[in-house]
């Protein structure tokens, strides 16, 4: 499984991980992320990721490329959305990574493109 597609399912469907602790599993503590070029720090990004887990039934990540050079990271992904109240959101995401020591994510920088539905 992908390095990025695990983060997410981690943060997003595994209900027996807290948002904090999947954040801990693939975040290091001073993780940024930049989405669509504004920047978030860590606790921008779980404040969000927590907001997301109670609107959304269900995310499915189709990895569609994927690099992956132990501190540097690539990968493009179709992302599907299922909200609680039935609305249906599907994202292809450019993404590009550091990591520490092939493990942890430090930053993420990407950029999505809405996919009609």
């Amino acid at each position: 499984m992908s390095k990025l597609k695990e983060a997410i399912e981690d943060l997003l469907n595994n209900r027996k991980l807290t948002v904090d602790e999947a954040a801990d599993k693939h975040f290091t503590p001073n993780f940024r992320q930049r989405t669509n070029g504004s920047w978030d720090d860590r606790i921008t990004v779980i404040a969000r990721i927590t907001e997301l887990r109670e609107v959304i039934a269900q995310v499915t990540i189709t990895v569609l490329n994927e690099f992956d050079n132990a501190k540097s990271y690539a990968e493009r992904h179709i992302i599907e959305i299922v909200k609680h109240d039935g609305e249906r959101i599907c994202q292809e995401v450019y993404v590009f990574a550091e990591r520490e020591n092939n493990q942890r994510f430090i930053r993420i920088e990407e950029t999505t493109l809405k996919l009609d539905t």
